[in-house]
């Protein structure tokens, strides 16, 4: 009497898989919710598509920020501890951090297929 074994590794890593595209999503949602809401707000800082498929962060400008133009908003926005520099690495951190996990999602989309397919053409070859 012939016995199987049967192991399904490629549900559990499409499950892990789809897990994770659902973190990219929250990610990437809460980026997009500080990016338009401080632009509503009037903050010059703007998020641009990448050349690659990540999007850059840079700091705009306008006549009118929100902290104003005199001494003290000066002070607060500029320098490399100040409000614009420290927005702008906030920012692109998400951003990056979005785009890092839409790769591993689709890494491991892509395992999981390819052990499937692997998995498959094994058992047909002993079949």
């Amino acid at each position: 009497m012939a016995q199987s074994i049967a192991i399904d590794s490629t549900t559990r890593l499409h499950a892990a898989a789809t897990v994770m595209d659902g973190v990219h999503d929250a990610v990437h949602r809460a980026v997009t919710t500080l990016h338009q809401t401080l632009a509503a707000l009037g903050d010059p800082i703007s998020v641009r598509p990448g050349a690659g498929a990540a999007a850059e962060v840079g700091a705009g400008s306008t006549d009118q920020p929100p902290w104003g133009t005199d001494s003290y908003g000066k002070k607060f926005a500029t320098g490399k501890s100040g409000y614009v520099a420290m927005s702008v690495d906030l920012l692109q951190g998400g951003v990056d951090l979005a785009q890092t996990l839409a790769e591993f999602a689709h890494g491991m989309h892509q395992a999981a297929g390819d052990l499937r397919g692997a998995e498959d053409s094994s058992t047909t070859a002993f079949a």
